[in-house]
Order: structure tokens, then C-alpha cells, then sequence
């Protein structure tokens, strides 16, 4: 269903909401016609703040509100489908946020009612609109490393600013850490962030998916406690997933992703999430949210790559920084930004987004997958997860 403006609601003012106004505000064919949230007085701000015209405290009122064609769901999880679904329902469009659902049938069942309706559904993986990663798929398309054999992710510390204001995040964050609210049970950590890490595994592969999954798990118990992001309740985990393995559908193909920052007491010198793909002909090291310590001769780079008997690129994307991590990998904002802009595109030229619905319940299916692994200490294929498995009770 073509549109010529997008009018859009926002609903859910957290953190991530001032990155995606960014993005519709700097698009020609959009504008933010309301916002929505259940505190209203950090939604009045926002609007006042913002110059939007319309403020709502029931997402009910806001879906009824004709002059709005677009819904941007930015809140907590365990939300997500059923919001989706509802706004689906009155024909709306739809950008959530990830993970789109906690578990596959919640999240296939908003995937039908965006189709009964003919309307879009797109959910928001930013890993894969990251500049760096953009260019990473761009030169793994053109060859230029062979066939890609292998994905090494690794995840270090994300480090915030100083200067990220508390009155920009909801004081109060205990969903995160709610076994349902979270959808993660007894591994919230995992299920709200693996779903950035299969979303890139399976893009830096060229779309062959990821098949069976292994987690190693590790007793923190005797580990020193620490606390993460200012702007997050998570701290260090009696049990925690430091290690994911898993194979893809072409039997030649393989991926790890590894875990050493404050959060799970160990130290990586990188920062933040970064990975490695291992071609026949040669690799590619690139730098994706809070990234950062990727050098080649001295100097700090974004990606690298390195080919069998050639000398080695290198590649910056200098776009003013991230607004929330000390990291020139721009995530919270030209990230985010590209991803909604990617968004109305599609909507003004009425063509599928790259990132639907259900392309957001094959990942959930995916870090259910590394959970299960983990509760079960076993390889878990991604199609023993059903529509009704969840993490939680």
C-alpha cells in the first residue's frame, strides 16, 4: 500500500526514540504527527521539545487517530507484537524495534495482520544499515575475499558517554531484566542483543542461514559483580553465555561469536562488536555498535580488508560519532537514521522493506535456539524451535 507522507506516530519516548526521530525528521516524505507514552510528562516534554503537535497516553486513542498512517514501536519488548498487530490492524504501517517478538507465534501472527491488510511491516535491525557493515556485504558481493567459509564475531566493552543525560532514559528499566517482559528468562542479556548477532551472521554470509546453534555457558558465581551502561539494570550473571557456536545450511560454513567485557568479567581490548569474515582468498575486519581499536599501521580504522597476494584496504566512515557510545561507528544515530529512511523508501515507492516481520522472527527462532542450547547443554537445530517455544514460564 503506496503512501506519499508518511505521518508518524512514535509510541514508547526511550532512548532509542530521539534516533528515530532523527531519521524522520531528515526524510522529505515524513513528519512526526504525535507521540504516545504512558508517563505524560516525559511525553509532553518530548513534543514541546520536538515541536510535535499531537501528545497521547493511550496507544488506543493514537491507532484511532486518522491523520497518522505510520506507527514507530519503540518500547519495551514484550510489547512489540501485539502493538504491531494492533496497528496493523487499522491499516497502519509498522517500524519496531527489536526483538519484534518473544517468541515465533507471537510475532507470525502480527506478520498475518500486516498482510490481511496490505500494510508494511519492518522491524528495526540496525546492524544491518551500519555504514560498516553496509560496505562489508558491498565487497563480500563483489568477491573479493572468494567464497566467505567462516564469521568470527567478537563483542567487547560498549562504553557510554558521560555527557548521556538521565532524563533521556526511562528510570524505570526493570522489564529488561523480567524473564517475560524480557522474553529471555533466565537470559535477558542474550535474547535482546543475539538477535543483532544471527541478523549478522546471516548477512555477512550472503543470507545462508544459520542452521545449529551451541552455547557455552559459564558460572559466574565466584566472578567479581559489575554493572553495565549507565542507561541499562543489566549487571553480571550467576550464569551467563559467554560463547555461541553455530553451522549454516551450506555444511562448509561456520560462525562463533565471543564475549569478554565488564558485564561477564573479562577484558577484551576491542570495544564493542566487531567481526571477521574468512573467505578462500582472503578476510574482512570490520567494526560495528560501540566499536572501536580496529588498527592497520598505526592508525585506527573501521574495516579492513586483507586479500591473498594484494595489499591491504582500509576504510573509514567518518559520520559524527555514535550519540550514545564512545565509538566514531555511528549506531545510535546515522545507523538508526538509515534504517528509517531505508524504511519510508519503501513505503513512498511501495516496495518490501529488507528487514520484515519475518525476517525479525527468524532471529528470535535463532537466539531461542542458542537458549535452549544453553538450558539443555546440547547443539540445537533452529527448526526444533516452534511457533510456541519461549524462554520463559
Amino acid at each position: 500500500m503506496k503512501i506519499d507522507n508518511a505521518r508518524v506516530g512514535i509510541v514508547g519516548l526511550g532512548l532509542v526514540a530521539y534516533s528515530h526521530l532523527k531519521g524522520y525528521r531528515s526524510h522529505p516524505s515524513a513528519e512526526v504527527a504525535a507521540v504516545c507514552d504512558l508517563n505524560d510528562v516525559r511525553a509532553d516534554r518530548f513534543a514541546k521539545e520536538n515541536g510535535i503537535p499531537k501528545v497521547y497516553t493511550s496507544y488506543d486513542e493514537m491507532l484511532a487517530d486518522a491523520e497518522i498512517n505510520v506507527v514507530d514501536i519503540a518500547t519495551p519488548t514484550h510489547m512489540h507484537a501485539t502493538m504491531t498487530a494492533m496497528a496493523a490492524t487499522t491499516g497502519k504501517h509498522v517500524l519496531c524495534e527489536k526483538p519484534f517478538c518473544r517468541y515465533m507465534g507471537e510475532g507470525l501472527l502480527a506478520c498475518r495482520s500486516g498482510a490481511r491488510k496490505g500494510v508494511k511491516i519492518m522491524v528495526g535491525e540496525t546492524y544491518v544499515f551500519l555504514s560498516s557493515h553496509m560496505k562489508a556485504r558491498e565487497l563480500l558481493e563483489a568477491g573479493e575475499i572468494g567464497r566467505p567459509l567462516q564469521i568470527r564475531q567478537r563483542h567487547g566493552a560498549w562504553l557510554e558517554k558521560e555527557q548521556l543525560h538521565a532524563s533521556d532514559v526511562p528510570a524505570d528499566r526493570s522489564w529488561r531484566l523480567d524473564p517475560a517482559q524480557s522474553g529471555g528468562g533466565a537470559f535477558p542479556w542474550i535474547f535482546d542483543h543475539a538477535v543483532h548477532f544471527f541478523s549478522t551472521a546471516e548477512y555477512l554470509m550472503l543470507d545462508i542461514p544459520v542452521r545449529e546453534v551451541f552455547a557455552v555457558t559459564a558460572d559466574n558465581r565466584g566472578v567479581r559483580r559489575q554493572k553495565g551502561a549507565a542507561h541499562d539494570p543489566y549487571s553480571t550473571a550467576e550464569i551467563d553465555i559467554p560463547i555461541i557456536t553455530w553451522k549454516y545450511e551450506d555444511p562448509a560454513c561456520h560462525g562463533v561469536w565471543i564475549r569478554a567485557e565488564r558485564l561477564n568479567g573479562k577484558y577484551d581490548y576491542m570495544l564493542g562488536f566487531n567481526t571477521a569474515v574468512i573467505g578462500d582468498r582472503g578476510m574482512i575486519e570490520v567494526l560495528g555498535e560501540g566499536g572501536g581499536r580496529l588498527f592497520w599501521d598505526g592508525a585506527e580504522q573501521h574495516l579492513l580488508l586483507h586479500r591473498e597476494g594484494k595489499d591491504t584496504l582500509t576504510f573509514r566512515f567518518d559520520e559524527g560519532g555514535d550519540d550514545v557510545w564512545k565509538s566514531e561507528i555511528s549506531y545510535y544515530s546515522q545507523g538508526h537514521i538509515r534504517q528509517i529512511h531505508h524504511f519510508l523508501d519503501c513505503l513512498v515507492n511501495d516496495r518490501e522493506p529488507r528487514y520484515t516481520g519475518e525476517n525479525g522472527v527468524r532471529v528470535v527462532q535463532c537466539t531461542l535456539a542458542a537458549i535452549r542450547s544453553a538450558r539443555e547443554n546440547r547443539p540445537v537445530r533452529v527448526e526444533e524451535i516452534g511457533e510456541d517455544y519461549k524462554a520463559y514460564e
